[in-house]
């Protein structure tokens, strides 16, 4: 089965965002908020009461992953974040709208259809904000001259 990772190592050499779990998203999330923090910084920001092995196991674990950096300072790590909040959701965002479309037998446009009436009955001023969105990529892509991805 094709694997719709959500970002390619390119953006900055860590795993796609989506492997992360919800611990791990919020450990990120304090990270990107704060910049850099021990594991006790960490375990005294999240949001359940956790162990602070289990804070230290999931930091390490984000770091072999390739989500966070490391210094030593006296006989304790701090870490901080690789990529901002803006890169992780730019990441989930990229592997959600692979996976909506890779993963259905339905044609892109039915999907697309789909998407925005969701969006509509969700929020419609998201809805708004969306096609603003779309028109400044749209304007932006005109003034580089870039053409569309087309899929006959």
């Amino acid at each position: 089965m094709h694997e719709a990772g959500v970002g390619p190592a390119d953006v900055s050499g860590a795993a796609p965002v989506r492997s992360l779990g919800q611990r791990e998203r919020e450990i990120m999330a304090i990270l990107c908020t704060v910049g850099s923090a021990s594991v006790q910084d960490v375990l005294e920001r999240l949001s359940a009461g956790l162990a602070y092995t289990t804070v230290m196991t999931t930091l390490d674990r984000l770091f072999k992953k390739g989500f966070l950096q490391r210094k030593k300072k006296n006989r304790a790590y701090i870490y901080s974040a690789k990529l901002t909040a803006r890169e992780i959701e730019g990441q989930r965002a990229a592997g959600l709208v692979r996976r909506f479309f890779t993963d259905s037998g339905e044609h892109p446009e039915i999907l697309v259809s789909c998407l925005v009436d969701a969006v509509h009955r969700y929020d419609t001023s998201l809805l708004d904000q969306l096609e603003a969105k779309i028109r400044l990529a749209r304007e932006a892509q005109a003034a580089t001259g870039g053409a569309a991805k087309e899929d006959s």
